[in-house]
């Protein structure tokens, strides 16, 4: 049975969503929606069979066949169209960050309880095949014990003078890298070593045109003992990375020896007497690498909807992750270190309110 859906925000980084649909069996993609004439016409020529709407409210009056919809507008809307496409029984996928505050999310989440649908967030850097591949040598104990986890995301988009050229609404968020890029690298880190229980952040501006930071450090505790150290920056020439595919430079240290990502994507394992394995990891035949991680993260969402299997990063689950965003917000602010409290969909955890999320 073909599952349709709709994709409402058709701004920069719709071509990646709608490429991705194209990829993901059993799915069509019938109707699209921005208020911006020119984004909405780009967006149809990817999917030109799909009906065009200025509004979402008239979006959802007159598609009655939906099954679900892709949000990908920015995060003060989300709180808005998630509600509303709860109301008429329509699962969410919605594009990180999933809200600005603390309180929209709960509401988000709330709101898709009440009507029984699911509410998923687009975070595709953890079904990149790299971390897909990392996940399971750590869980196969290749590494021993972990014991530090280290990330790093450099660009050098905040000093060039067209670097905020492509999404220009960047420049007027005050809260940035962390929001936009940070939530990523959290999610990843949480993916691979669980949950966080403390955060230290250190966070600075120094791009051109931003208002927002620019470039933050954290460091992270995670429920099992292990370290995380996450580098991020947008005034840096980028190392060993491939930012066309979204690969950034990750390791990962244990008792038993260290796996680097390399930037073929494959892994490199270093035991302690000298030995080195290459770990291949599968890409796409077809070099759409940078695409295939919004293919996987949306064939993830219809599986979930197919199978009723939990998806990985359901709202419950991506709320820990933005915690962990907030609260090192407060950590930059306070210049301490600031305690997570277990995820509330977690068996071991009291009913606490987690950080604000001002």
């Amino acid at each position: 049975m073909t599952i349709e859906g709709a994709l409402i925000g058709c701004g920069f980084v719709s071509p990646h969503h709608l490429e991705g649909w194209s990829r993901v069996p059993g799915v069509r993609i019938v109707a699209l929606c921005d208020r911006d004439p020119e984004r909405l016409d780009a967006a149809g020529r990817w999917v030109p069979e799909a009906r065009r709407y200025a509004e979402a409210s008239s979006l959802f009056e007159r598609e009655t066949s939906l099954d679900f919809v892709e949000i990908c507008t920015h995060p003060d809307s989300h709180v808005e169209l998630v509600g509303q496409a709860a109301e008429r029984g329509l699962h969410v996928l919605c594009q990180k960050p999933a809200a600005s505050n603390r309180a929209d999310f709960l509401a988000m989440i709330a709101a898709c309880d009440r009507a029984g649908v699911r509410l998923m967030i687009h975070e595709n850097w953890r079904f990149r095949p790299w971390y897909r591949v990392l996940r399971s040598e750590i869980a196969s104990g290749r590494v021993g014990r972990p014991i530090r986890l280290r990330i790093m995301h450099h660009d050098t988009r905040a000093l060039r003078p067209d670097g905020l050229a492509n999404q220009p609404y960047l420049a007027k968020m005050s809260r940035l890298i962390l929001m936009d890029v940070g939530c990523h690298l959290v999610d990843t880190a949480r993916s691979l070593f669980g949950e966080v229980r403390t955060v230290a952040a250190t966070t600075a501006r120094f791009g051109l045109e931003t208002i927002g930071e620019d470039v933050a450090m954290l460091a992270l505790t995670f429920a099992n003992g292990a370290l995380g150290w996450l580098d991020l920056t947008w005034c840096a020439v980028p190392e060993d990375s491939r930012p066309e595919w979204a690969l950034n430079p990750t390791v990962v240290e244990g008792t038993e020896g260290t796996i680097r990502l390399q930037t073929d994507g494959s892994l490199e394992l270093a035991r302690f007497d000298g030995r080195r394995k290459r770990i291949e990891v599968p890409l796409p035949e077809d070099g759409a690498v940078y695409v295939d991680g919004y293919a996987a993260t949306q064939r993830h969402f219809i599986e979930g909807l197919r199978t009723g299997a939990e998806h990985e990063t359901s709202g419950r689950d991506n709320l820990s992750t933005m915690d962990v965003i907030w609260a090192a917000y407060r950590s930059a602010e306070e210049g301490r270190t600031m305690a997570i409290a277990l995820p509330e969909h977690s068996p071991d955890a009291p009913l606490a309110p987690g950080p604000s999320g001002r």
